[in-house]
């Protein structure tokens, strides 16, 4: 391996070495870390005015520039420096934060998500500066430290201050490629509505012996409310829902089914289940592409601990999201949800659904001259035909570019399905860090021509 090689996993692994879990206050200080290393390296690299964008309360902002092309465009790049958190622990081959190669892999926390592919962005312009002493085009830096937790911090700077943003296109790094040396550019991505859904019965937990069967139970009120939202079928009962949602166009379609796509193979490697469930009538793209969905991520309430305690709790929580796809408004989709809540709540229990983080979904024309040169740039240089995908997660900043800056989102992603993202064991494929690291310079270079 060549020691320009060698320098760039090394500094990765220093990088994902830094456990900036942005949900856990106690590692408030290694988010800061993780920020202060980001814009050191865009100092190394050759950006200016490189700084952190504090605020009481958040985790700062990394900003950088460099225009010296006039005449040229100006992309805006977008990454994010915070992680999931770690847990399960014993469900990881090797140490979360310790970064361990196996079959050409980096496994460790944040290495695809989005340490890594921040790390192909700021390798790109380091050599592209090394090797011309200048870039072929502006460019703008923007790196969060709180995307995994809704993000509210880069939303209100985004809102507040368009003219220090002021591009032609972003550029993120925070998506997959569909297969295996196949370039993929992602134009669609689903929004969300986040939120707890608390139910209230009795003042406190009751002798389920001595009032079972008068009492109310509100975990029990939980599930009925629940299954009123969403039926067996994956339909999402909330009146109103479906009335904005946007259907792919005859061309994605067509597109999509033309796709490397083995449906069982799907099912058994990428999910793990028996049967593939979801909102029957539409195939695996639409559900997870262009539906939206109503999940629960979790319920609490009651006694859940070893052995038997016989109650009947006085409150529950259920965790619960909606995905959202293009023309659906987060704000409606949240009224549309606790209106729904309402008429679902049965008797003796008071139920609310609370907000807590929400985004809207995005949908970026593939005609676009900054998509279309980034996938002219990936064909040249992995030798294959660049395709066009949705995702059915979420980026809030995408919709964010489009309101408040009025520009495009060029997703432009390295990672692979199965690198379990937010899961144990999550990982970067080595040989996609370079290939991502020369698609961004090659693309760079194309936008200056």
């Amino acid at each position: 391996m060549s020691s320009t090689r060698q320098s760039v996993l090394d500094g990765l692994f220093d990088f994902l070495r830094i456990p900036s879990v942005s949900t856990d206050p106690e590692r408030k200080s290694d988010v800061l870390r993780a920020a202060q290393f980001a814009a050191d390296a865009l100092r190394r690299a050759g950006m200016e005015e490189v700084r952190l964008i504090e605020k009481e309360g958040r985790h700062p902002l990394v900003s950088a520039e460099w225009l010296h092309a006039p005449g040229k465009p100006t992309l805006l790049f977008y990454g994010h420096y915070d992680v999931q958190p770690a847990e399960p622990l014993h469900e990881w081959l090797s140490p979360p934060f310790e970064p361990t190669v196996r079959n050409e892999n980096v496994y460790a926390r944040g290495a695809v998500d989005d340490k890594g592919q921040v790390w192909i962005q700021i390798q790109a312009l380091t050599q592209l500066m090394a090797e011309r002493g200048r870039l072929p085009i502006n460019v703008r830096v923007l790196l969060e430290g709180e995307e995994e937790v809704g993000g509210e911090f880069i939303e209100e700077y985004v809102a507040s201050k368009p003219a220090h943003l002021k591009a032609d296109a972003a550029l993120v790094c925070d998506t997959e490629m569909f297969a295996p040396g196949l370039p993929t550019i992602c134009t669609g991505l689903r929004g969300m509505v986040y939120g707890e859904l608390h139910v209230e019965g009795a003042k406190v937990d009751l002798h389920s012996g001595i009032y079972g069967g008068a009492a109310p139970n509100p975990i029990t009120a939980i599930a009925e409310i629940l299954t009123k939202l969403k039926d067996a079928g994956g339909h999402i009962l909330i009146p109103g829902f479906y009335d904005r949602v946007r259907p792919p166009s005859i061309e994605e379609r067509a597109a999509w089914s033309r796709l490397p796509f083995n449906e069982t193979e799907y099912r058994e490697k990428e999910i793990g289940s028996s049967e593939l469930t979801g909102e029957q009538g539409f195939d695996v793209f639409e559900r997870t592409w262009a539906r939206p969905t109503l999940e629960v991520h979790g319920i609490r309430g009651g006694f859940v601990g070893e052995g038997a305690k016989t109650v009947i709790p006085a409150r529950a929580v259920a965790k619960v999201s909606a995905r959202l796809v293009a023309d659906q408004d987060p704000s409606e989709a949240l009224r549309q949800i606790q209106e729904a809540v309402k008429a679902a709540t049965p008797k003796g229990v008071t139920a609310e659904f609370r907000f807590l983080h929400g985004a809207a979904p995005s949908l970026t024309d593939p005609s676009s001259p900054f998509i279309q040169k980034a996938a002219a740039a990936m064909d040249e240089l992995f030798q294959n035909k660049t395709v066009y995908i949705r995702s059915g997660g979420s980026i809030p900043i995408v919709g964010l570019f489009q309101k408040h800056l009025g520009i495009p989102s060029v997703l432009m992603g390295f990672g692979l399905p199965d690198d379990n993202l937010h899961a144990p064991n999550e990982k970067f494929h080595i040989p996609n860090l370079f290939a991502g690291i020369e698609s961004v310079k090659h693309y760079l270079t194309k936008l200056g021509q």
